[in-house]
């Protein structure tokens, strides 16, 4: 069920990005806009939340992955959270993960959804020195590292 509230900075939620349009034959269509196009992101992806209060049907928030990137890494644009940061969920494994400030971006409530735990729902928020780390990558991602300085 789709969240309801105004979610916390640094609190941890699930986003279903939706999915690519295919054809009959299972190739992806590319000239429909009303659904995600390559690369955009699919599927559900933890996130951080950044912002809940840029408008009150949305929210602006950071994917995590477990894929590392070294390039991005390097960049600064990718921040490493340690294993012991999110709790273990049923789908989603207790692991090194990033977040991926490279794909920051605005998305509807209706997309988001407080991750189901073991018993009842993950009620998680990252320390405000990880969301730091997380909001610094975000603005070199956007291009604005010599704020920074």
């Amino acid at each position: 069920m789709a969240i309801n509230f105004e979610p916390k900075i640094g609190q941890i939620l699930e986003c279903n990005y939706g999915d690519y349009q295919y054809d009959e034959n299972g190739v992806i269509v590319f000239k429909n806009y009303d659904y995600r196009l390559k690369p955009e992101m699919i599927k559900n992806r933890l996130v951080v939340v950044l912002n809940a209060r840029i408008d009150p049907n949305a929210c602006i928030v950071v994917p995590l992955s477990t894929t590392k990137d070294m390039g991005k890494l390097s960049r600064g644009l990718h921040v490493e959270l340690g294993s012991d940061l999110i709790d273990e969920l049923p789908y989603f494994k207790q692991q090194t993960r990033w977040a991926k400030a490279d794909l920051v971006e605005q998305v509807s409530k209706q997309r988001l959804f407080k991750p189901r735990a073991m018993r009842g729902h993950l009620e998680q928020v990252l320390s405000r020195e990880v969301v730091t780390l997380i909001q610094t990558a975000v603005i070199k991602a956007v291009n604005a590292g010599g704020l920074l300085k």
